[in-house]
């Protein structure tokens, strides 16, 4: 059975895995109800929002956080919203546990502490380094 395979197949048990059941479930209650579809959407986009003001290193202001309280406690009210958002993180965190074994045992790429710095070669990259210019000019003069 190829890779492909089995992804497809660990692709269909977690759709008919219980967490993923309970999101949609929720998510379909909730998106048929325009007041609890506009607080998500509404609660969502505030959150990409101040997520990128943190990663482009602005503070939130006293007025974002203030803003986000008040979706917050309105979420705690809805109990549709704050059932589909636990949901949707318990099926986040299923998906996360998934990769983590996935790629527990797996290397791709260099390991971290093979790689040097680039301002500070080692003496062993130096002299490899050296040699493999030699050999270059050695191959160039061969051919002339």
């Amino acid at each position: 059975m190829s890779v492909h395979d089995t992804a497809r197949r660990l692709q269909r048990k977690l759709k008919n895995s219980d967490e993923y059941q309970k999101y949609q479930q929720l998510r379909e209650k909730v998106m048929k109800k325009e007041g609890s579809k506009k607080m998500l959407l509404d609660y969502q986009n505030l959150m990409m929002e101040m997520q990128s003001k943190r990663m482009s290193g602005e503070e939130l202001s006293e007025e974002d956080k203030e803003r986000l309280q008040n979706l917050q406690n309105f979420i705690e009210i809805n109990n549709n919203v704050k059932k589909y958002l636990e949901a949707e993180y318990a099926l986040s965190q299923t998906i996360q546990d998934i990769q983590k074994i996935i790629f527990s045992d797996i290397e791709v790429g260099i390991p971290e502490e093979e790689l040097q710095p680039e301002s500070e070669p080692s003496e062993k990259s130096e002299t490899a380094d050296s040699e493999d210019s030699k050999t270059a000019a050695e191959a160039e003069d061969s051919k002339k």
